[in-house]
């Protein structure tokens, strides 16, 4: 897989917006880039549009009905073509999950994390949610983010 150029000082004007299909194909280069850091390595092909028959990536195939439904929402952070970023918001009825939380790695520690999770949270007021929802390993990076935030741990009955 070739590796993005690293960003350079005139690409710092990053922008947030609400997922659409015609974003579609960026949000692939994303979790391409996740996947990688994961040690997964995927051809090069990139699915063309959603496939409802997939058993993998369930959420990200219906996209339309796991985060854009009711007062959920999904987002993509932008430099100029590159997508540099994603969150998603999943309504679960009495509370809304965040999901999806990703920053491609030559693209972290310039706040694009923290601009994501403020447009979630942003969101969230606007929808009148009382109750955000997340999972994260203990050690996971994202949990200081979160953290900052004023979201704290809570004991859980199940064991992951």
């Amino acid at each position: 897989m070739a590796q993005e150029p690293a960003p350079t000082e005139t690409e710092t004007a990053i922008w947030i917006k609400p997922f659409q299909w015609q974003d579609w194909s960026g949000l692939w280069q994303l979790r391409k880039c996740q996947l990688a850091e994961e040690g997964i390595v995927i051809d090069d092909a990139l699915p063309e549009k959603p496939d409802l028959d997939s058993p993998y990536e369930k959420d990200y195939h219906r996209i339309d009905q796991v985060y854009l439904a009711e007062r959920g929402n999904f987002w993509i952070a932008w430099t100029g073509d590159l997508p540099v970023g994603h969150i998603g918001a999943e309504d679960r009825g009495d509370h809304v999950e965040l999901r999806r939380t990703y920053v491609r790695s030559e693209y972290r520690r310039r706040g694009i994390g923290a601009l994501l999770v403020q447009t979630l949270l942003k969101h969230c007021v606007e929808q009148k949610v009382g109750t955000i929802e997340l999972w994260t390993a203990d050690d996971g990076p994202g949990r200081y983010l979160y953290e900052k935030f004023g979201f704290c741990q809570v004991e859980t009955a199940c064991e992951e």
